[in-house]
């Protein structure tokens, strides 16, 4: 599993394991340092194959469904 500081091989979307925090990354760019822990090793899992919410199923959406149109 990748670690900030190493070479991405391959371009894709990856989630560090210690906040959840996603990136999209080019192949041949560095693994960034997790923004809350900097100079703490941070692991990168790609998420090849896991499914993305849609908008409407964010947290964020279903507050908004409830408020009235303005």
């Amino acid at each position: 599993m990748p670690q900030n500081g190493d070479i991405n091989k391959t371009f894709g979307v990856y989630k560090n394991l210690c906040c959840g925090l996603e990136i999209v990354l080019n192949e041949g760019a560095r693994f960034p340092d997790c923004p809350n822990h900097p100079k703490l090793t941070t692991l990168w899992k790609p998420m090849a194959g896991e499914r993305f919410p849609r908008a409407s199923e964010l947290p964020s959406a279903k507050k908004k469904r409830n408020d009235p149109a303005a």
